[in-house]
C-alpha cells in the first residue's frame, strides 16, 4: 500500500505518481499492482491485468501502431498533446474519496491520451491518504 501525506501539495503528489510511472516503464507491473491495486478489475485484479490493458491500447494518434510501452515521462516529446497532468481535490464525503490525479502516460517516447487516474482515500493510518490506481482510460475531450 502507499500513502501519502494530507498535506502533500500538488507538486509532490506528481512527484509520487511520476515515480510510479517510471515503475511502468520499467515493466514492473506485479510491483506497481501490489503497491497500487487496480480498481477497475475489481477481485479478480491482478498485475497482468495492467500488462494487457496496457497492451490492448489503440489510438488513431499512432496510426500502424500495434506495439506499446509505457517509457520515460522525462523525455517523452510531441504526441497527443495531453502533457499536461491534472490534480482534484475534494471535500469530505461519504465515500471518503479525498482527491484524483489523471496522468496521461508517455507511450513509445511520445505523450498519448492513455491516461492513469489515481485516486486517494482518507483512512484512519497516520501515514495519511491511500494512494490507488482507479484505471487506464482515454478521456473525451
Amino acid at each position: 500500500m502507499v500513502f501519502v501525506n494530507r498535506e502533500i501539495s500538488d507538486g509532490e503528489l506528481l512527484d509520487v505518481i511520476r515515480g510510479w510511472v517510471d515503475v511502468l516503464a520499467e515493466k514492473r507491473y506485479q510491483e506497481f499492482f501490489d503497491a497500487l491495486g487496480y480498481s477497475m478489475g475489481g477481485a479478480a485484479a491482478s498485475a497482468d491485468w495492467i500488462e494487457s490493458d496496457l497492451e490492448r491500447y489503440r489510438s488513431d494518434l499512432y496510426p500502424g501502431v500495434e506495439d506499446f510501452e509505457v517509457t520515460d515521462w522525462r523525455v517523452a516529446e510531441g504526441g497527443s498533446g495531453f502533457s499536461e497532468q491534472q490534480v482534484v481535490w475534494y471535500e469530505s464525503n461519504n465515500v471518503g474519496l479525498a482527491g484524483a490525479v489523471k496522468f496521461y502516460l508517455p507511450l513509445n517516447g511520445k505523450w498519448s491520451d492513455l491516461a492513469a487516474d489515481f485516486v486517494m482515500f482518507e483512512t484512519h493510518a497516520p501515514e495519511g491518504f491511500l494512494l490507488k490506481l482507479e484505471e487506464f482510460c482515454v478521456p473525451e475531450r
